[in-house]
């Protein structure tokens, strides 16, 4: 598999990624890059914002030895910590590439991160045509047992989550991913054996983050790809490595969490259009109506209209 560095140039292999997508044989691993945005690193600003509270600089840029630093003192308050922590993630804001993503016919999203903006995008486009699956948050292993109808969507949130931190402790030190080493085997053991039909793409995490990459090793620990490549989505690679990331059966595609959607949404609506079959509803007036195109292949199936444009032979009553 190769590497997709010039979106421009390799437009072929992404809109092959963006059909395999399309189709519905995507599952999608979802980091912090897609709540910070570009040119941030949720590890980086959590220290900085801790340290701005605590007055004093640990030296420290790992933000799993950062939070063991701080656990080692008897005067630390890891739920204060937690709690500075869900503060500075709600001021994280939706975009326009998260409610495209919420549009897309993943298999599973798998995420570690703590924030509600999935949850936000499902909901903003929930009374709309893009929506396609109701979201079933899962977050910890006995919800895991619960069974997707054929409307529903499993997202499963690894390292707890900001709606009820009592219930769903974050995850930032070493113990507490020890703690979760169960319900990570669980998730991920649940995925070997599947089809070569079905990607695996990772969005929000980069390799030039030291803790993206430890979650992408703590991920591939427990060998659930069994060989099976992972496209990575990343807008910063260290491109001098990216025959490494090929003998790991890692893909770079070499671009931001919002370009990606953007870019997914203009090859739907502008690429996919000329090959989709297209219905014609006219409104009373006898003028063309745009609906989306889902939706359109929805009706496909089950609407025929008949108006006076229709070749059709009527039947007098």
């Amino acid at each position: 598999m190769n590497h997709i560095l010039d979106l421009v140039n390799q437009e072929k292999e992404l809109f092959s990624l963006f059909e395999t997508i399309f189709h519905g044989n995507s599952i999608l691993f979802l980091g912090a890059g897609a709540s910070v945005g570009e040119k941030r690193y949720l590890s980086k600003e959590v220290i900085e914002y801790y340290e701005e509270y605590l007055g004093y600089s640990l030296g420290e840029n790992n933000i799993t030895r950062f939070v063991d630093i701080l656990s080692a003192d008897s005067d630390f308050n890891r739920n204060h910590f937690d709690a500075e922590v869900e503060k500075m993630l709600r001021k994280y804001e939706l975009t326009e590439a998260h409610k495209i993503m919420a549009s897309i016919p993943w298999r599973e999203i798998i995420t570690t991160n703590f924030d509600l903006l999935v949850e936000q995008a499902y909901d903003e486009i929930k009374d709309s045509s893009k929506h396609i699956y109701e979201l079933k948050t899962i977050r910890d292993k006995k919800e895991y047992n619960y069974k997707t109808s054929a409307d529903e969507l499993k997202y499963v949130k690894l390292n707890g989550c900001i709606s009820d931190k009592g219930k769903y402790p974050l995850a930032f030190s070493t113990e507490d991913f020890i703690s979760l080493n169960s319900f990570y085997k669980y998730v991920l053991n649940d995925l070997k054996n599947l089809s070569d039909k079905i990607s695996l793409i990772s969005v929000g995490y980069s390799f030039s983050d030291e803790f993206g990459v430890e979650l992408l090793k703590k991920y591939d620990s427990y060998n659930y790809r069994e060989k099976k490549w992972i496209i990575n989505v990343d807008p910063y690679p260290n491109e001098k490595a990216l025959k490494y990331y090929s003998s790991q059966r890692i893909a770079i595609v070499k671009c931001s969490f919002s370009d990606f959607f953007n870019k997914y949404a203009l090859w739907e609506e502008n690429v996919y259009n000329q090959k989709r079959k297209k219905i014609n509803i006219t409104n009373s007036k006898n003028s063309q109506i745009n609906i989306p195109f889902r939706l359109s292949q929805k009706l496909s199936t089950c609407l025929k209209q008949l108006n006076e444009s229709i070749p059709e032979k009527f039947i007098k009553m």
